[in-house]
This record gives structure tokens, C-alpha cells and sequence, in this order.
């Protein structure tokens, strides 16, 4: 798991006390199940509403990923739109772990901004699969290694012992 300093101040401020039922509410995403499509890992969901245009071909497999897999969580949710997108980390943690057999492989990221004259939050949820063999090579990496250089806040959570850590952080803070 790693976070910059915004995301922090961010996940300070959610409410140790609040219980969302995200399968219920995100259950068209997570209903579709994850597919692998051309050597890349998607939400069925968002890979039948995406087009790749021609102009993501120089994009590497991460690169795609990204781009379909790609959740507007206030869409989803008007209020407790961080967690919304923590538990939606955790419910798709759970089917990947379901689907494949095993629990490592991907990596959700949860990125938050204020709306421009607006006091909504724009919360996006990405994810990825892990790439291992790639850690080391230019351009097969959504993030920056030093998060600290986002203007947004930033969570990169690569299992659902990651959430479970924010989780608890939040009950010991209530």
C-alpha cells in the first residue's frame, strides 16, 4: 500500500462508523466479472462501455488497463465517496481472488480531487494487474514511485490485506 500526504489527511476524515453495501450498489460492476482481453485484465463492465481509440495503441497493457478500467465513484455514490471506492477496492479484490485462485495480481488505485466551483469530490478508481517483471522498466507503471508529486490524493492498494489496514486505522482512530 502506498499514500500521499493529501490521501492521508483524506482517509483522516472518513468515518470510522459508516457501513456501505457496495455489492448491492456497484453489483452491475461487479456482477460482469473480470475478463483478460488481448494479454490485459478488465472489469467485463467497463470494457463493454470503452472503446480503445487508435490512439492508445503506444499505450503498454498497464496503460490500457487504466484507461478502461476506470470507475467516477461519485457517479456511484453522493456521499462517502472514499470508502465507497475502498469498498469497491475490497469487493473487487475478492472476485479477482475468486475468478483466478489466488491473491495477488492486481493493484487498485483510488485517486481524490475537489470539483472545480464545487464542493463535490471527484473520486476515480482505476485498477491494474501487478506486473512484477515490469517494477523496473519506464512506462509500465501508472504511478509516479514518489506519490508525494500528485496534486490529488493518492492510495495504491495491492491486496485486500491493504484495505484491511486502512480499516483498521480508521476504527483505532474512532
Amino acid at each position: 500500500m502506498r499514500a500521499n500526504e493529501r490521501m492521508l489527511r483524506a482517509l483522516a476524515r472518513v468515518s470510522a462508523f459508516t457501513t456501505l453495501r457496495v455489492a448491492r450498489r456497484f453489483a452491475p460492476v461487479l456482477g460482469a466479472g473480470i475478463l483478460r482481453e488481448g494479454g490485459c485484465v478488465y472489469l467485463a463492465y467497463c470494457r463493454a462501455r470503452t472503446a480503445l481509440p487508435a490512439g492508445l495503441s503506444g499505450l503498454d497493457e498497464t496503460g490500457r488497463e487504466c484507461w478502461v478500467n476506470s470507475v467516477y465513484v461519485e457517479d456511484w455514490y453522493r456521499t462517502h465517496v472514499l470508502l465507497a471506492a475502498l469498498m469497491l477496492s475490497d469487493a473487487v479484490f475478492a472476485l479477482w481472488e475468486k475468478q483466478q485462485d489466488r491473491r495477488d495480481g492486481l493493484v487498485c488505485m483510488i485517486s481524490k480531487s475537489r470539483m472545480a466551483a464545487s464542493t463535490r469530490q471527484a473520486v476515480v478508481w482505476k485498477m491494474h494487474r501487478h506486473r512484477h517483471r515490469h517494477r523496473h522498466r519506464p512506462g509500465h507503471d501508472w504511478l509516479a514511485e514518489d506519490l508525494s508529486g500528485y496534486d490529488d490524493a493518492v492510495l495504491e492498494l495491492t491486496s485486500r490485506a491493504d484495505i484491511a489496514f486502512v480499516k483498521e486505522r480508521l476504527c483505532l482512530r474512532a
